[in-house]
C-alpha cells in the first residue's frame, strides 16, 4: 500500500501564519504537522511514501532525509515557478507509482482505516475510489451527492466547482487510484478535480463511507483549531 502525498502548493492562506514554511512543516504543539500525519498512517502498514513536492521542496527533503522510518521514502520535484496542479503533480511522479495507490493532501491528518480502504479499492476494481463523510459530520460544503439505486448500489458524483444542491457529502481527502488513469492523460498541468469528477461521471469510481472527522490546517482558522484538537 503506497501513499502519495501532495504537498508541492504555495499555500498562500498560510502565508499570515508562517511565510518561511510550507504548511505541512509547520509546528502543531512543538511536533512537525507531517509527524502527526505519518504516525496516523505507519499503523496500517504502508510499503512505501512519496513526496510531491514543489514549493519550498529543500525544506521538505530536508525532513524526508530526516524521517526514522522503515517504509521506503521516494519523491518528485516540479519547478516551484511552475507547479503543474495536484493533478499534474502525481502524472510528474509516475515512474515512482504503484499499480495502485493512496494519494492524500499533505495539510491533513484523517482518522480511518487506511489498510481496508485499499482492499476496498482492490476489490471493487474501479479507476478510483474516494472516502466520503456524510455532511453532517463537518462544517465543510458538501460536494459529492450519493443516492442509493434500486438495486441497492450506492451512486455517486463528485463536483469541486459546481456543487449539486442536494450533495450530502465531502471528499474525505484520500483517494486510490489505478496509475494508468495518470500514464494514460496527455496533459502536463491540471487539478486532480477534474480527474475524479470525469471519473464520477463515467461510473468508473467507487466510493468508501467514513465517519471520523479530520484534522487540517489548510486556513488560519483551521490551524489554530488543530493546535487545540492535537494537543
Amino acid at each position: 500500500m503506497q501513499i502519495v502525498f501532495l504537498c508541492g502548493g504555495l499555500g498562500t492562506r498560510m502565508r499570515e501564519v508562517n511565510k518561511k514554511v510550507p504548511k505541512g512543516l509547520m509546528s502543531v504543539n512543538n511536533i512537525t504537522f507531517f509527524d502527526y500525519i505519518i504516525n496516523s498512517i505507519l499503523p496500517y502498514d504502508p510499503c512505501s511514501f512519496h513526496f510531491c513536492l514543489g514549493y519550498k521542496s529543500d525544506m521538505y527533503l530536508n525532513y524526508i532525509r530526516k524521517l526514522n522510518t522503515s517504509v521506503k521514502v521516494t519523491f518528485s520535484i516540479e519547478n516551484k515557478d511552475n507547479l503543474f496542479g495536484t493533478g499534474g503533480a502525481i502524472k510528474n511522479a509516475i515512474k515512482f507509482l504503484d499499480e495502485n495507490f493512496i494519494a492524500q493532501y499533505g495539510d491533513t491528518v484523517l482518522d480511518f482505516d487506511y489498510k481496508r480502504f485499499f482492499e476496498y479499492h482492490l476489490q471493487k476494481n474501479k479507476s478510483m475510489t474516494m472516502t466520503i463523510l456524510h455532511k453532517d459530520k463537518t462544517e465543510e460544503a458538501p460536494n459529492v451527492l450519493c443516492q442509493e439505486s434500486k438495486d441497492g448500489n450506492l451512486n455517486c458524483f463528485y463536483n469541486k466547482i459546481n456543487r449539486d444542491v442536494n450533495s450530502n457529502f465531502i471528499d474525505y481527502g484520500a483517494i486510490a487510484f489505478q496509475r494508468d488513469i495518470f500514464k494514460n492523460e496527455s496533459r502536463t498541468k491540471f487539478d486532480l478535480s477534474e480527474i475524479q469528477t470525469n471519473l464520477c461521471n463515467k461510473f468508473k469510481a467507487s466510493f468508501f463511507i467514513v465517519n471520523n472527522r479530520y484534522i487540517e490546517i489548510g486556513t488560519p482558522k483551521s490551524f489554530f483549531n488543530a493546535s487545540n484538537l492535537l494537543s
